[in-house]
């Protein structure tokens, strides 16, 4: 399965960057979790931001649904974020609630300075005690 070409791939000092520009990350929601997933296991990143600000329109309650629903399948576990614009935010956190019950926990920003923070935190380098 490729990627499709809505995605573009940023790994830098620990942190992946998953960034979303057409509609073809929805359409195609399967073979971009499958291409997200086979990046984070070939870059292992300590967290991982998933950037839909530039995803054209808003996404259905289905397709949140879909989305939460395929982070469990394909990102539980993982250190993960997701970058809205507040127009695409759902004050029901459905996708975050349907991929909380599949094992994936995901932080949701709609302020891309407090998302880039959260990736710098989660990919700052521990510094050994002494």
């Amino acid at each position: 399965m490729t990627a499709p070409p809505s995605l573009q791939f940023e790994f830098k000092a620990g942190g992946l960057t998953v960034r979303v520009n057409d509609r073809s990350f929805l359409e195609q929601k399967e073979a971009s979790f499958t291409s997200i997933a086979a990046s984070i296991q070939e870059l292992n990143p300590r967290a991982t931001l998933v950037d839909l600000w530039h995803l054209p329109g808003l996404a259905t309650f289905m397709d949140r649904f879909e989305l939460g629903e395929m982070a469990g399948r394909y990102l539980a576990n993982l250190t993960l974020a997701v970058l809205v614009r507040p127009d695409q935010a759902d004050p029901r956190r459905i996708g975050q609630l349907a991929a909380r019950n599949r094992g994936a926990h995901v932080e949701l920003f709609t302020d891309r300075i407090a998302a880039e923070a959260w990736l710098a935190e989660q990919t700052r380098p521990e510094t050994p005690a002494g």
